[in-house]
């Protein structure tokens, strides 16, 4: 796998992770503003769903690192497994 493919998933993840930091930074406001539980639910509900997509994208690269010559076809199924997995627990 080239570095640019590595750099690229690098640079989603941590992407992902500063737009969860930031959910999370307003989840604090919000907290402090006395908001509704439902209201601070539903952000904490998306932050977990965005760190769930970050863990994928790292588990994902993981395989591709740690398995030479794996098909895209075969890291296209193995990361809608890990959807499955991820939208189970």
């Amino acid at each position: 796998m080239s570095q640019e493919v590595d750099k690229s998933t690098s640079d989603k993840i941590r992407l992902r992770l500063k737009k969860s930091h930031g959910q999370l930074d307003g989840i604090m406001k919000m907290m402090d503003d006395e908001r509704p539980c439902e209201d601070i639910l539903v952000q904490l509900s998306a932050v977990k769903s965005s760190i769930d997509k970050a863990m994928k994208l790292i588990i994902a690269q993981n395989i591709r690192q740690s398995v030479p010559n794996v098909a895209d076809e075969d890291i296209d199924k193995l990361q809608h497994s890990l959807d499955l997995l991820l939208k189970t627990k």
